[in-house]
This record gives structure tokens, C-alpha cells and sequence, in this order.
């Protein structure tokens, strides 16, 4: 009796500080996901609905009045796939039904695409809590995410890319899911349908399409699916309807545009007008100390392609914000934001030579879903780097393109953090600067957001 009154005190003892650890870890997610949604919140209440890369709203505008997609050719943002196109113009069409005046109802649409921005947050906590990562690196990854600048600076704009970040994490959750389930056929039902949307958001959205057929055929390889018979089954049925109506929209772009995907540079060519460098762009440099004194794009430096993507990450280097940031916030920016590029790096050599393996224990199913995240950010880069080899000038090297893979840059850093986290020094040193990070990412956009409510005043 007293053998089994010590074995269950030990027990208790042994469960007991979990309870409290599991609240704390619990509650550092939810302060992350809320500073982080506050932030975008402000940003877009007072960033104008017109400052954006693009004029999202004529097509928008030209649906509502004719309840029809608009021709490819009919404007210049109408090239793009409908599917955010026509979800805003039935939002602007009650909002306008309810007596919404067209300002607000813009306005309105704006809120709209930010709730796209904190809700693509949500589905990237949901993807992180499929492994089982240490509560430590979770929390960083996860907020490296939330306080990321550029999902700020886009969630606070009228654009098709939030929609397209959040469609594309939504399929890769389904995807996780439908693995979990060992690819219960109505599952992958579910995602193919999600995927038809995906792919009809943006043309960068098609990078998610490889990272669900790889992840099926990794399912075949850790046999969560048993015969080839059943990987062909599940390959028809997670990718022929967007494959199959994706060929359809394609073959019809061709018979009426003579391209498979238009892109309206006959209306407006940027390579006619926007500056480049002697040289051309390069692929194999990397040079982020010159935005450190110099955050801006400026002519002699715009032929990096990494170093624009990179800095471009961490600070409005265009710049589309009204804002007075100091040069020291953009220095600190681009120079606390190379530790979570050293942890995606360290993240995603481990995860690509399998090394992965040895963190945590792991199931087939976590095997296959891991496999997901290396094919999205190959895909996602390689469609920017078409991009930019189509059109040689800065506007194809946006750092917005590379948010698709936003889940994927998340849990890199997450293995990243897990592989070094034992080291008492670099622990330290990574909750150091993550937190100096974070901390300096809310004093800029508050700046921002200040900045412009002061000229607000002064023009009111």
C-alpha cells in the first residue's frame, strides 16, 4: 500500500508542473497571435485604401457593374484569377445594398483583405501544432510569423496576396490532415476543392499544387498508402479538378489571348520605364549590409535578387508606408532579421537531409507532412525567379511573392531553434534577439501608424 501511495504521489508530482507550463506556453501562442493581429489591424485602419502595388479595386469595380468576370484585357490588374476578385465584389455588393457609401465599402474591403492576413496567422499555428516541436521553439517560429514586417505591410492592402496565403496554408493543413487520416478519400475530396480555389488566387498560389503531389507520393514511401494503386487514386483525387480546370483556363486564355497565363504588359510594360542596373539581375549575391546604411531601392542596387527579397522582408524598402522610420529601425530590422534567416537555413538543411528526425520522435504521417515544406519554398522561389527572368527590373522581385511559403519559412526556424536550443548560450541568445526583434517590429509599424495619423491630423 505505501509502494503504490509513493508510485502515485511521484506521479503526481511528475504531472503536475505540466499543467501550468502547458497554460503558460498556451498563452504566450495567444499573446503573439493578438499583438500580431492588433498590429495589422492599425496598420490597415490608417494606411489609405488606394496605397498599394496595384489598383485591385477596378476589377472589383467592373464585376459589380456587370456581374460578369471582366475580359483579361479590360484593365490592367485584370489578368489575374477571379476567385478574389469576385469574393470582394459580393462583400461590396451587400455592403453597398445596406447603404454603405462607396468610401467605406473600399474601406471595408481593405479590413477584408487584413482578415485574410490574421486568419492566414491562425491556419500556420494550427500547421505548427502537427509537430512536436519544444514549446520554446514553437513560440519563436510562431512569432517570427506574427510580427513578420511584410505580412504586416500586406495585410494592411487592397491586394489579391493575402487571399492567396491563406488559401495556399489552408491546403497545406488539408493536406497534413488528410496524411493523419492515411488519405481517407473524402478528405481529399475536401482539399481538392480548397486547392481549385488555391490556384485560381494568384500565379504564385500554383507552388502549393508539387508540395501536395510530393507529399503523397512520401505518403507512399512511409506506406500511409499501401499500393500504387491507392497512391494513383489519391493523386486523381487531391489534383485532377484543379489540374483539370486549371488546363481548361489556360487552353481558353490561349484561344482568346494567345498566352495560357495573359499578363497585361501591352497595357502597362514596367521594364519600359522602371530603373535597372548595368549587369542585369544576379542570383548569386547576397548583400544586406548595403540596406543597413541605405534601406531604400536605389539605382546600384537593383540587381540583387536575394538581397531585395531579404530586405524587403523586414522593411518597407520601396516604400508604399507614409512613415518617418528612423535609419536605425531599418538597420535593426535587416540586422536582428539574418538570425531567423540562420535558423530557416539550419531548418531547412536538416529537414532536407532528414536530420529532422533525430528532435523529436516522429510518426509517418508527421514524415510525409514534413516533405510538404521544402517542395513549397523550392516551387515558391522558382516561380519568382521566372517571374523576375521574364521581367528583369525590381517590380517581379517582391518579397510579397514569397509569403506562399510562409508555413514553410515557420517550421524551418521551428527546427532550426529545436536543434540549438540545448545550448544554454544560444538559447539565450535567441530568445535575446527574437524578443529585440518582435519589440522593434511593434515600435515601427506604431511609428507608422502615428506618422500618418499626425498627417491625417494636419490635413483634417
Amino acid at each position: 500500500m505505501k509502494s503504490a501511495r509513493q508510485s502515485d504521489r511521484r506521479v503526481d508530482e511528475e504531472t503536475t508542473p505540466r499543467v501550468p507550463a502547458a497554460r503558460w506556453a498556451a498563452a504566450v501562442f495567444l499573446f503573439l497571435f493578438c499583438v500580431g493581429a492588433v498590429l495589422r489591424l492599425l496598420l490597415c485602419w490608417f494606411n489609405p485604401p488606394q496605397n498599394a502595388f496595384d489598383d485591385h479595386y477596378e476589377p472589383i469595380f467592373l464585376i459589380m457593374q456587370t456581374g460578369a468576370t471582366p475580359p483579361k484585357d479590360a484593365c490592367f490588374q485584370c489578368y489575374h484569377p477571379p476567385v478574389f476578385y469576385w469574393i470582394s465584389a459580393i462583400i461590396g455588393h451587400i455592403a453597398l445594398s445596406r447603404g454603405v457609401n462607396v468610401p467605406h465599402m473600399m474601406k471595408l474591403l481593405q479590413f477584408v483583405c487584413c482578415f485574410y492576413g490574421i486568419a492566414t496567422l491562425g491556419v500556420c499555428y494550427l500547421i505548427l501544432k502537427k509537430f512536436p516541436f519544444s514549446a520554446f521553439s514553437a513560440a519563436i517560429a510562431f512569432g517570427v510569423i506574427c510580427f513578420l514586417p511584410r505580412h504586416i505591410y500586406m495585410s494592411a492592402m487592397n491586394s489579391n496576396d493575402t487571399i492567396s496565403y491563406l488559401f495556399v496554408a489552408i491546403s497545406i493543413y488539408l493536406t497534413m490532415v488528410a496524411l493523419e487520416r492515411r488519405v481517407a478519400p473524402w478528405r481529399l475530396v475536401i482539399l481538392s476543392i480548397i486547392l481549385t480555389l488555391t490556384v485560381f488566387t494568384k500565379y504564385t498560389a500554383f507552388a502549393v499544387l508539387p508540395a501536395v503531389l510530393v507529399g503523397l507520393v512520401w505518403a507512399y514511401r512511409v506506406r500511409l498508402i499501401v499500393s500504387r494503386e491507392q497512391l494513383w487514386l489519391s493523386i486523381l483525387a487531391a489534383l485532377s479538378l484543379p489540374l483539370l480546370i486549371l488546363v481548361g483556363y489556360m487552353a481558353s486564355n490561349v484561344r482568346h489571348y494567345h498566352t495560357p497565363l495573359p499578363w497585361n504588359v501591352s497595357i502597362y510594360d514596367p521594364s519600359m520605364d522602371r530603373p535597372r542596373d548595368p549587369g542585369g539581375i544576379s542570383f548569386f549575391s547576397f548583400k544586406p549590409w548595403e540596406d543597413v546604411t541605405m534601406p531604400m531601392l536605389a539605382p546600384g542596387k537593383l540587381h540583387s535578387f536575394w538581397t531585395m527579397i531579404y530586405s524587403g522582408m523586414w522593411f518597407d524598402t520601396e516604400p508604399y508606408f507614409l512613415s518617418s522610420s528612423t535609419m536605425f529601425a531599418a538597420a535593426g530590422l535587416i540586422l536582428l532579421g539574418l538570425v531567423p534567416l540562420a535558423l530557416l537555413l539550419i531548418g531547412g538543411f536538416l529537414c532536407v537531409r532528414g536530420k529532422w528526425k533525430k528532435l523529436f520522435d516522429t510518426s509517418p504521417a508527421n514524415r510525409a507532412s514534413m516533405s510538404l515544406f521544402p517542395v513549397l519554398l523550392a516551387s515558391n522561389i522558382a516561380g519568382i525567379i521566372a517571374l523576375t527572368m521574364r521581367l528583369p527590373v525590381y517590380n517581379a522581385i517582391k518579397p510579397s511573392y514569397l509569403l506562399n511559403a510562409m508555413s514553410a519559412f515557420m517550421v524551418f526556424i521551428a527546427l532550426g531553434v529545436m536543434f540549438l536550443e540545448k545550448n544554454r548560450i544560444l538559447r539565450r541568445t535567441m530568445l535575446v534577439t527574437s524578443g529585440a526583434l518582435f519589440v522593434l517590429v511593434t515600435v515601427h509599424v506604431l511609428h507608422i501608424v502615428l506618422s500618418v495619423h499626425a498627417l491625417m491630423a494636419q490635413a483634417g
